[in-house]
């Protein structure tokens, strides 16, 4: 449905012409029964005057007031004013005593009328009627008492005079006036209604102006400060917009690159993500991958689709958000519930294995004393033993990283800490030829850590480094702090770690010594993660290797990802 510019209700039209209306209805009427009422003093004050005009006639009759139809004759020459339907003269009874028609003489008239009350009474007095010819008449009457009454009849009876007006002039001109008033008030409803309107328009236009502008500001800052990257493209592929979380996408800035083509800009798997979208494929969400020099890998979350309307040409928008460390997280998490998983199962497995494993390391000392003086005998048993031990070690280490970490934490001195295990250390050291070198700043400050649990760090890191270099080398250890942490990187210069086996490091029983259990790296990574510390290791093959441990003592950012 196409829009609309302006929304103007059909009721409240009707209704605000509709009140219009009423109030022209009621000037139309008000006006008309002013003009009515000025009609009816205009008939009364005419009426009254011939009426008196008549008495005083009657009152002072010329010389021949004796004649008997003087009173007729008079009323039949005033009839012939313009206007004047008819005058009669009645006595009290009703009774016409003389009328401008003389055929109407000794009829009765006006008994629907309170006669006798009228003829005692000088009051004027007026009424409507309909005369045979169909034009209304406005008749005005009042009682009076005349000298001549007496001499015509002998006594002096009150009389009645009643004056009719033709009101057919009168109609007619309030008709045409009527038409006119009602022509003028639709040129007003005409008009009213207009004004109205363009009111009811102006007032929309405004509306419309205010709310546009509202929502542009709000739809401009939405874009603005949404935390994901909006980037919009034409049916030309265009950038038309984009915000500045979406420039991590490209180089440059937003300002700068509305106008471009987005193939120029964008990297191929977003322009192609692009290129593939139409209206009917609606939405499609997937993961990209970008490479870079200077931000490694970096993993976008990305949602394209295209829309179109009547007033909007075909468009694309692109919606695309940073995810590398929500995915590195993810995979975190994963590994965390799978060595749970592990350790679980494992220190079921262990608890099992460790009452037989006793029993056989029983038997292996008894023949041992048994089976003395054979000395194939002996050394098959004594490598029973130490197999048995190693494997009981390896159940231990098992057993202990499955165990959950409960940490009794001290202010320790971190230089002290490493001096010591050093030395637990250094025979082992001089039999690989190895020289160990310490580097420590002065006024480091204490940590907050369980020293027993950090020793067994250390010596862990300690003898994977020694082993690394079973032909001499050198083993450096340096302690340093900074404003939110402190931290110990131990260096070596042994054979180092092969790039494909380094994400593997600090899984359980991935080892690359032969003789090794696996368990080394991630007692330490367990430990650590239990301090809310961070191991960082950094290796190649041939070239030594690099461990950093890092303790939090203040604010700081616990994020960092491990190598």
């Amino acid at each position: 449905m196409k829009k609309k510019r302006f929304d103007i209700s059909v009721w409240v039209a009707a209704s605000a012409i509709a009140v219009l209306a009423v109030i022209l209805g009621m000037m139309i009427f008000m006006q008309s029964q002013q003009r009515k009422d000025q009609a009816v003093i205009l008939f009364v004050e005419k009426g009254a005057t011939l009426i008196r005009s008549f008495e005083a006639a009657l009152r002072d009759p010329p010389e021949r007031k004796e004649d008997e139809f003087y009173l007729q004759k008079l009323l039949m020459e005033t009839a012939q004013q313009p206007d004047i339907d008819y005058l009669i003269v009645t006595d009290r009874e009703g009774r016409i005593l003389a009328d401008s028609d003389p055929s109407m003489v000794g009829r009765p008239y006006g008994l629907d009328l309170d006669v006798k009350k009228i003829a005692q009474s000088g009051e004027i007095r007026w009424r409507q009627t309909t005369n045979p010819e169909g034009a209304g008449t406005f008749e005005v009457y009042r009682g009076f008492s005349a000298g001549l009454s007496g001499a015509v009849h002998g006594d002096s009876r009150p009389l009645i005079v009643f004056v009719g007006f033709n009101m057919d002039k009168i109609e007619k001109a309030s008709w045409e006036d009527t038409v006119r008033i009602a022509l003028r008030a639709m040129v007003l409803v005409l008009i009213g209604s207009l004004a109205i309107v363009s009111l009811f328009l102006v007032q929309a236009y405004r509306l419309t102006r205010s709310s546009l502008s509202r929502v542009t500001v709000f739809s401009e800052a939405l874009v603005k400060h949404m935390p994901i990257g909006l980037l919009a493209v034409d049916r030309n592929g265009k950038i038309v917009a984009c915000n500045e979380q979406a420039q991590g996408l490209f180089t440059g800035s937003c300002p700068d690159a509305v106008g471009r083509n987005a193939g120029d800009l964008l990297p191929s798997a977003f322009s192609q993500l692009l290129e593939r979208i139409n209206a009917r494929t609606g939405l499609v969400e997937e993961d990209i991958a970008v490479s870079s020099e200077k931000d490694g890998t970096q993993i976008w979350e990305s949602v394209a689709a295209a829309f179109a309307d009547e007033d909007v040409p075909e468009g694309k928008i692109l919606l695309a958000r940073n995810v590398t460390a929500i995915r590195q997280l993810e995979k975190e998490v994963a590994r965390s519930r799978h060595l749970n998983a592990i350790g679980s199962l494992a220190a079921g497995v262990a608890h099992e294995i460790r009452n037989p494993l006793s029993s056989i390391k029983g038997f292996a000392v008894y023949f041992r004393q048994r089976l003395s003086g054979n000395k194939e005998d002996e050394e098959t048993a004594d490598i029973m033993i130490a197999e048995t031990e190693r494997l009981n070690r390896v159940i231990s280490q098992l057993i202990e990283f499955a165990r959950p970490l409960t940490l009794e934490k001290e202010q320790t001195s971190m230089t002290d800490l490493v001096r010591h295990t050093i030395k637990l250390v250094e025979a082992e050291a001089r039999k690989n030829a190895v020289v160990i070198d310490i580097q420590a700043g002065g006024d480091l400050p204490p940590a907050d850590i369980d020293p027993d649990k950090i020793k067994q760090v250390l010596l862990n890191i300690f003898l994977n480094a020694l082993s690394a270099m079973p032909d001499g080398g050198r083993l450096s250890v340096e302690l340093g702090a900074q404003e939110d942490n402190l931290a110990v990187t131990v260096s070596d210069t042994g054979t180092g770690i092969k790039k494909e086996d380094l994400p593997l490091i600090f899984d359980p029983y991935f080892t690359s010594k032969p003789a090794g259990t696996g368990l080394g790296l991630a007692v330490v990574q367990k430990i650590m993660d239990a301090h809310g510390g961070i191991v960082h290791m950094e290796s190649k093959a041939g070239s030594g290797t690099k461990v950093t441990l890092r303790f939090f003592i203040g604010k700081g950012d616990k994020n960092e990802k491990r190598t």
